[in-house]
């Protein structure tokens, strides 16, 4: 068994077909099914939510060094700073393919681990920099390492839920960001208490960058990579978590780069209708990360109030996200319909910030944390990603223009909210509009295009001669890594 499992490739599509026809032979009761995935919720789940926190934190650290007179120390000006929350994300989106690539040929659970290590590391070299180039060095080597995290998580919950039991856990890991950003308003608020020769802003780089190296070093130890090989499940228990997930038809995982799932993918209008979403939800996103600090300041307070007034809005992310997630998974075919419910309140928040007048500062700050419902759409918009795409390599390739998407949103976000437009950033604010209607274009175009393509599939299955039952025919071509395109019995969620 071992050995069967060390292989690469097409014999690893064909080990984890074997597994599951060896478990299909067996009788397995429900309790058994179910202890298996709380065993795998235990070890996935804590390890995974805890490092989105903290790339959530490490990501947010210098919208909170801002807070603490970092563009003073460090003489910015003009559009420097923009630049500064700008450019991890061009680090990020350089190495995103890279990344992908390597997601696909490295052990995933080592790779992953070992760029939280380098990351953290990175994060503390933030405390050094003197001037706008050596921050600006540091942020763009902070998003090259932070790049696997996204991409990794999705393939590892692909790898071990099915399609039904993924909304829910993505909501859970999202929404661990949200618990990040209020730790971090609280850890922000306790480190501008210290007295000390070293400013504040660098305690928070140094302190944060200290915490992500070690919690690199526990998930180097625990974290699991294919179910094939997880060294914390039996064997039994790996024959039987091939087997769950058999009924996603998205297959395990293949090392092999096919060049024509690549073409397939680059081919596919869902690639591009979520990449056109991921733009235009992330480039709110990219503005509100990096100038939500500078915003609340402006709103008239102090630098240490100004940390905790921004916790609200990670506790927004960290109820909605789950919420929306948990609905998606309670109910079949509502996940893009709860992503249109979740740009209600965002843009009732985006109307606030610009009809409310600059003197009333509550108001304006209750939409500006209300329109942070955003993050569930974004959210699930991963999970539609994971759901309806087949064939590892095209797999890694539409996970990789998606979070492409996700840097150019991020990239170009902070560039919207000018300086001298304080506190009401009317750019921003209009640019948030903008986006918010090119999200509904993408989503209906999504929720169409999945509808046709069930339709023209059900034509053909209710075509099939004596009634023949398809379904094991459809998991066995998912197991052995064809895409949804290539696989007639494939059906898509939306």
């Amino acid at each position: 068994m071992e050995k069967d499992m060390k292989v690469g490739g097409d014999d690893v599509a064909q080990a984890a077909l074997d597994l599951a026809h060896r478990a299909e032979a067996e009788d397995i009761d429900e309790k058994t099914l179910h202890a298996l995935r709380w065993k795998i919720d235990l070890r996935l789940l804590p390890l995974l939510t805890i490092t989105y926190a903290l790339q959530s934190i490490d990501k947010t650290t210098l919208g909170y060094a801002a807070v603490f007179n970092l563009q003073t120390d460090l003489h910015l000006q003009g559009t420097d700073y923009s630049w500064l929350g700008a450019i991890f994300y061009l680090g990020y989106l350089a190495w995103e393919f890279p990344t992908n690539m390597l997601l696909q040929r490295l052990p995933i659970n080592v790779f992953m681990s070992a760029t939280v290590i380098v990351w953290g590391i990175i994060l503390m070299c933030h405390a050094a920099a003197t001037n706008f180039s050596g921050m600006a060095a540091a942020c763009t080597f902070l998003g090259v390492f932070e790049a696997s995290i996204n991409p990794g998580t999705m393939l590892l919950f692909s790898m071990y839920y099915t399609r039904e039991e993924q909304p829910l856990r993505m909501g859970i890991w999202i929404g661990s960001a949200g618990l990040g950003y209020v730790i971090a308003g609280i850890s922000s608020f306790g480190i501008g208490h210290i007295v000390s020769s070293i400013e504040s802003w660098r305690l928070i780089f140094l302190i944060w960058g200290a915490i992500t190296t070690a919690w690199g070093i526990v998930i180097l130890l625990l974290l699991p990579g294919s179910p094939l090989t997880a060294k914390f499940l039996t064997e039994a228990e790996r024959v039987l978590a091939v087997n769950r997930v058999k009924v996603n038809n998205t297959g395990i995982e293949n090392r092999h780069f096919k060049m024509k799932q690549f073409w397939e993918a680059m081919l596919d209008a869902k690639t591009w209708l979520l990449f056109l979403f991921a733009v235009t939800s992330n480039s709110p996103n990219g503005g509100l990360t990096t100038f939500q600090g500078l915003v609340i300041k402006g709103m008239g307070f102090t630098s240490l109030q100004t940390t905790l007034v921004q916790m609200p809005s990670g506790a927004v992310q960290l109820i909605m996200c789950p919420l929306a997630c948990y609905l998606a998974t309670r109910f079949q075919n509502c996940r893009i319909p709860i992503m249109l419910a979740c740009l209600g309140p965002f843009l009732a928040g985006v109307c606030g910030l610009w009809l409310i007048d600059s003197s009333k500062p509550y108001g304006r700050l209750a939409c500006l944390w209300i329109s942070f419902t955003y993050t569930a759409a974004w959210t699930l918009s991963m999970s539609v990603a994971t759901a309806n795409t087949a064939g590892h390599t095209k797999k890694i390739t539409t996970n990789a223009i998606l979070l492409i998407g996700y840097c150019l949103g991020n990239f170009v976000g902070p560039f919207f909210f000018k300086t001298e437009q304080a506190p009401v950033y009317n750019l921003g604010v209009g640019m948030m509009f903008f986006c918010i209607a090119v999200q509904v274009f993408s989503l209906v175009g999504l929720w169409v295009l999945f509808w046709h393509r069930n339709k023209k599939r059900m034509a053909v299955i209710t075509g099939l001669e004596g009634g023949q039952d398809p379904s094991t025919d459809e998991y066995d071509r998912g197991l052995l890594d064809e895409t949804d395109l290539e696989n007639p019995y494939f059906k898509y969620v939306y």
